[in-house]
Parts: structure tokens; C-alpha cells; sequence
């Protein structure tokens, strides 16, 4: 058996699942036709309770006024969201002048019968649910976009028509009418001031300020509408703007890539080929000395081979890596030595000034200043043509100052080389770009000038580790 809560929760689970495929199917509607559906709703409710309380004890003297007052409501429910200023207009003009003419009696007088309406009624409003179409127009006009104060204007001042209006319709039908038999209506006085007596001025007051309120309600649903509409844009721009941002880390992410392979494929295979053309040139004549490149050739290859494993371990467990963890393949001091060692091998004499460090070089100061130097005598290497070069890594408290200078034989460089540098699909200029764009994004500079020893110099400062 199943406790008592869950039986009646079981039970109400296919009323809640109706009622959300009832509210979904709403929501697909279009404006227009969900107004049409909900005034036709609201007619046939309030045709039928009407209908109900006029065959009962609760019958009113003149039910005329309510059938106008629905006739108000279908057509404001109806109109109101898809012609708001029209709708407002409309039904704060002729609301007044139809309900005063089946209320008071003029409308028998004119010959409309239609209503059903006795000749002669009261002089005030039959009851304040006939507010309704005044109420709602003014909530509808507002919240459509109409001002405050134009919907104000209407509605209140439809309102004070009603009630000021409606003691002048009666004087008219009784100076128009003779032979009154009721002793109610025969009471009423036939002078405009003295019906004036039967406006409830509370109820007025009451009545404009419920009115006040529905208006500024309104005004307010629309201001959390537009709220809404702009919040849903920034969050859609939001959205927009991370899928941006996605994309260039992920272009970030590539273009480190590139520069980390470029760096390590670069440097150990220029030295090489450079090794192994100079050993081949010397094959016939010196077999030793092709004997001993080949060795230092598969030296080099091995260790090649080994940075290129190192950085695709490093980027393939780069994603499942803690934020903040390092992703690149972290060196030493003593592999940049290695780099002028190449260097001497294949015919260029390298003078190294490095700081003295009992730490490894794990800061990303650190692994910049490494890539910038590798990348710089890489280019001494295969550009230049030069046969000496210096490098000097002064560190401190400033910060970063790398000083990489060759004596090529093309001479200095020319007036703006960062500037007039382009990437090509063959990799020219891939390294001057790539040594800048490594300077700048750690918030240091590059420059690229004439060297004191006849060839270029490319200096970089970055900026104090933190």
C-alpha cells in the first residue's frame, strides 16, 4: 500500500502533465491567436455566469450593463496586445457613452432594445466590477509599450467620464420621459445637481486610483520584459563571445604548437643537414672525418628525435593536466650549452655568457628567454652564414636581457626586418615572428638591429619573474 501523500500525488500526475502540454501548446501560439483564444475563453465564462445569476434570486435590476461591460472585455482581451493605442482610445471613449445609454435608459429611449434594459435606471455605477474593461486596457496599454501617462490619460479620464456623465444621461431621459409609475425612479430629482448627490465619491476615488495601479502594474511587466529581452541578448552575446574565445585559445594553442616543433625540428635538423652536407664534401678525402658526423649525426638525430617525443608527451597529456600545470617540455641550463655545442659543430664558434642557476628553468620567463635563444642561433645557423657568434643571458632584478650577435656575411639587417617579416608556407620567417610574438606574450620586447660584430644582433628583454 502506498502511503497516503504518494496516492494523491500519483493521482494529480496526469492533471500536471496535461496542464504542461496545454501550457506548452500556448506557448507556441502566436500572439494574436492566443488573444483570440483567451477572449473567446473569457466571453463564454462571462456570458454563462451572467446567464446563471440572471435566472436566479441574485438577478440584477438591469442586467443590460453587464452584457456591455462583457461586450468591452472580449474586445479589449482581443485587441488590446496587437492594437494597444487603438484599443485604448477605442474603449476609454465609447465605454462610457454605451454603458451610460443601457444604464440609464437612453438606449430603450432611442429604440435599442436589444438589452432588455428597464426606460429609467440609477445615476451611478451598477457595480464596481464594471471596472473590468478599464482596468484591463490600461494594464494591456502599458504593458504593450503605450506611456504611462497616455494610458493614465485614458483610463482615468474614462473613468470620470463615466461617473460625472452618467448623472447628466438620466437628467436627459427623465426631462424626455413623462407618466413615471415607480416610486424609485419617480423619487429621483430632475435637476443635474441634485443627481450629482449620487456620486459615490469614495467609490471614485477608489475606482481611479485601482485604475492608477493597473497602469503602472502594466508599465512595470514591461519594464521586466525589456529587462528580460536584455539580459537573454548578453547572455547570447556572452555566449557568442566564449565560443570566440574557444576559438582563439585553440588558435593560441596551435600557434604554440608550431612554435614548439618549429623550435625543435629547426634547430637539430639544420645542424644536420648542415653536418652532414660538410661531411659529404669531405667524404673522398677524409673518411674519418665522415665516420666521426655520422656519429655526431646520430647523436644528434637520437636527441632530436628525443625533444620532438618530449613535446608531443607534453601536448598530449596537456588536456587532462590541472590548470596551470606546464605544457611545454621544461630545459636546462646545461641544453643550451648544448645549442653552442651544435653550433661548434657545424663550423660556428660560440661564446656563451649564461647565468648561474642551481634551479631548473620551469618558469615561463625562463622557457622564453630558452626558445628565443634556440631560435636565434637556428637562424645563425642556416641564414647567416657566419662563423662566430656570442650569447650573453644577463639576469636580474630588472629583468631578462638576451643578447644573441653573429658576424654573417650578409651584413646587418634591413631598417624595420620585425615589420617587413611574413610567415610562407616554406617556413621563412617563421622564426623572427616566432621570437617576437614569444617576447610579447610575456610582456617583453624584441629587437632586431646591427650587431658590433658585422652581422646582426637580436636582443630581447623580458620582464623580472614573479
Amino acid at each position: 500500500m502506498e502511503p497516503g501523500p504518494f496516492r494523491r500525488l500519483n493521482r494529480c500526475l496526469p492533471i500536471l502533465v496535461t496542464l504542461s502540454k496545454v501550457w506548452t501548446f500556448w506557448r507556441r501560439l502566436p500572439t494574436l491567436q492566443q488573444d483570440l483564444l483567451l477572449a473567446a475563453i473569457i466571453g463564454a465564462g462571462w456570458y454563462a455566469a451572467l446567464s446563471l445569476i440572471s435566472s436566479s434570486d441574485l438577478r440584477p435590476a438591469n442586467p443590460s450593463v453587464s452584457v456591455v461591460t462583457g461586450v468591452f472585455l472580449v474586445i479589449t482581451v482581443a485587441c488590446g496586445r496587437t492594437l494597444p493605442r487603438s484599443t485604448l482610445v477605442f474603449v476609454s471613449v465609447l465605454y462610457p457613452f454605451v454603458y451610460a445609454a443601457a444604464g440609464t435608459g437612453l438606449a430603450e429611449q432611442l429604440g435599442f432594445r436589444v438589452f432588455g434594459q428597464p426606460r429609467i435606471s440609477d445615476a451611478a455605477l451598477q457595480s464596481e466590477i464594471h471596472l473590468v474593461p478599464l482596468l484591463v486596457v490600461g494594464y494591456i496599454a502599458a504593458a504593450s509599450g503605450v506611456r504611462r501617462v497616455t494610458s493614465l490619460f485614458w483610463t482615468m479620464g474614462s473613468l470620470a467620464g463615466m461617473m460625472v456623465g452618467l448623472p447628466a444621461v438620466v437628467a436627459i431621459v427623465l426631462s424626455q420621459v413623462s407618466g413615471i409609475t415607480s416610486v424609485r425612479y419617480r423619487s429621483l430629482p430632475r435637476d443635474l445637481s441634485s443627481l450629482y448627490t449620487y456620486v459615490d465619491v469614495s467609490l471614485f476615488v477608489f475606482a481611479e486610483a485601482l485604475i492608477a495601479g493597473m497602469v503602472l502594474l502594466g508599465a512595470n511587466a514591461l519594464r521586466r520584459r525589456k529587462s528580460l529581452l536584455v539580459l537573454e541578448a548578453r547572455n547570447a552575446e556572452l555566449i557568442r563571445l566564449r565560443a570566440v574565445e574557444a576559438e582563439r585559445v585553440a588558435a593560441a594553442e596551435r600557434t604554440r604548437i608550431a612554435r614548439d616543433l618549429h623550435d625543435v625540428v629547426s634547430h637539430h635538423m639544420s645542424a644536420v643537414v648542415i653536418r652532414a652536407q660538410a661531411a659529404d664534401r669531405v667524404a673522398d678525402q677524409n673518411p674519418a672525418a665522415l665516420r666521426e658526423a655520422v656519429r655526431w649525426i646520430i647523436a644528434s638525430g637520437k636527441e632530436a628525435l628525443t625533444a620532438m617525443r618530449e613535446t608531443v608527451r607534453v601536448l598530449n597529456t596537456a588536456t587532462s593536466a590541472e590548470p596551470g600545470a606546464e605544457t611545454a617540455p621544461v630545459p636546462d641550463l646545461a641544453a643550451v650549452a648544448r645549442m653552442g655545442e651544435r653550433l661548434k659543430a657545424v663550423g660556428v664558434d660560440v661564446s656563451m655568457e649564461l647565468p648561474t642557476r642551481s634551479r631548473e628553468l620551469t618558469s615561463a620567463i625562463d622557457l622564453t628567454a630558452v626558445r628565443i635563444i634556440q631560435e636565434a642561433l637556428t637562424n645563425v645557423m642556416v641564414h647567416a652564414k657566419a662563423t662566430a657568434a656570442a650569447v650573453s643571458w644577463q639576469s636580474g632584478p630588472q629583468g631578462e636581457l638576451l643578447t644573441i650577435d653573429d658576424n654573417g656575411a650578409g651584413g646587418p639587417p634591413p631598417v624595420n626586418v620585425l615589420e617587413s617579416a611574413r610567415r610562407s608556407e616554406s617556413g621563412r620567417g617563421n622564426g623572427l615572428i616566432g621570437m617576437r610574438e614569444r617576447a610579447m606574450a610575456c610582456g617583453g620586447t624584441l629587437a632586431v638591429a646591427a650587431g658590433p660584430l658585422g652581422g646582426w644582433r637580436v636582443q630581447a628583454w623580458l620582464p623580472p619573474q614573479k
